[in-house]
C-alpha cells in the first residue's frame, strides 16, 4: 500500500468536508468584526489624541474583545463541530482506503 497515496486521500477528503462546511462560518465572523470596527477605531483614534492613557485604551479594547467573542459563541460551537466532521471524515477515508 502507497502511504503517500492514503495520506493524500486522507487530506483531500478532509479538505472537502472542511472547506464545505466551514462557508457558513465566514459570514457570521465578518459581520461581528465588521460591527465592532468601528468602537474599536474610536478606541485607538482617543488614544492617538491622547483623550485616553493607554492603560483605559487597553481596558476599552479588552471590553470589545469580551463583547466580540459573546457575539460568536455560537460561530465557535458551530466551528467545533466542522472539527469533528473533518477529522471524522479523514478517519473514514483512511478507513476505507484501508478494508478495500
Amino acid at each position: 500500500m502507497n502511504t503517500s497515496e492514503l495520506y493524500k486521500h486522507m487530506l483531500e477528503t478532509t479538505l472537502k468536508v472542511v472547506g464545505e462546511e466551514a462557508k457558513p462560518l465566514l459570514a457570521p465572523l465578518e459581520k461581528a468584526l465588521e460591527a465592532q470596527r468601528e468602537s474599536i477605531q474610536a478606541i485607538v483614534q482617543a488614544h492617538l489624541n491622547n483623550e485616553i492613557g493607554s492603560e483605559e485604551m487597553e481596558v476599552d479594547l479588552l471590553r470589545e474583545q469580551k463583547i466580540l467573542e459573546a457575539e460568536l459563541i455560537s460561530l465557535e460551537i458551530c466551528a467545533k463541530a466542522v472539527v469533528q466532521k473533518a477529522v471524522a471524515a479523514a478517519m473514514s477515508g483512511l478507513t476505507s482506503r484501508l478494508t478495500r
